[in-house]
């Protein structure tokens, strides 16, 4: 009879398919070079050690380390060139591989605008709670630099439009918090394109006194928060940013709620 626990026989097909996700030697090897490149007993500039010595201490062929190489090449985690004198030369991660990863990523999927200041408005009253935390002594006057840059670029559009993401990306980058930067990273050129769209639609039917009336109140605005932090605010300074993003949000997405980060990046 046979035992009810025993675990049944997988059919062809399906062993085909495991099969398939064994790592084949040239992955490994891309593997181990790669978790020697994370934990840093390889560093950027380094050279990997000979293919021979490689060979030798992985025990596979020539063309196995070649195709490892090949691997990490394309990951732009190693440089390589032949010859008498060549080798292959370590690089550190690219965060900026990330950032325009995930943004293909967004456009290829129909991302609208409107989503990733949805996203704003999720991570930066985050960011500014960490920085009242923990950075309320060097933030402010980086901040405030901030602001005295976008006070002096108000009148041209496309200069003050970059000032703001770049208001907005110090806020996310004074945090500290990694993967908060990395996802801003991401959508950083996406608010900075849009926005500049944006500022130039309204400029284009507003006179210059008004531009500077409806700057001014943003610059309040990130000068009270600069304030809020200096104190140690945390509460203070959360719910005063949430406040100003809900506002942004409405300001910046009205006109363009079906708008695709696609559109944007194509203008």
């Amino acid at each position: 009879m046979a035992n009810a626990d025993a675990t049944p026989s997988a059919s062809p097909s399906v062993r085909r398919k495991q099969a398939l996700q064994i790592p084949k030697a040239p992955q490994i090897v891309a593997s181990r070079l790669k978790k020697l490149i994370v934990n840093g007993e390889l560093r950027e500039n380094d050279l990997l050690p000979a293919e021979s010595k490689l060979m030798e201490e992985f025990g596979v062929s020539r063309p196995t380390i070649r195709e490892a190489y090949r691997i990490l090449e394309a990951e732009r985690l190693v440089t390589v060139s032949r010859g008498a004198k060549g080798g292959a030369v370590i690089h550190a991660p690219d965060p900026g591989l990330i950032s325009s990863y995930a943004l293909m990523v967004l456009q290829c999927e129909g991302t609208r605008v409107a989503e990733v200041y949805q996203a704003r408005m999720a991570v930066e009253p985050a960011a500014v709670r960490m920085i009242a935390k923990d950075a309320k002594k060097t933030a402010p006057a980086i901040l405030r630099a901030a602001v005295e840059a976008e006070r002096g670029v108000v009148l041209d559009a496309a200069k003050f439009a970059q000032a703001i993401a770049e208001f907005h990306q110090l806020v996310v980058e004074l945090s500290g918090n990694r993967p908060l930067i990395h996802l801003w990273g991401a959508i950083h050129e996406v608010v900075v394109q849009h926005q500049a769209l944006a500022v130039s639609a309204y400029r284009r039917t507003t006179q210059a006194e008004d531009i500077i009336n409806s700057a001014a109140v943003g610059l309040r605005s990130q000068e009270k928060l600069i304030k809020l932090i200096e104190a140690g605010d945390e509460d203070g300074a959360e719910a005063h940013w949430r406040k100003h993003m809900q506002a942004a949000y409405k300001t910046w997405i009205s006109g363009y709620e079906d708008t695709t980060i696609a559109e944007i990046m194509q203008d």
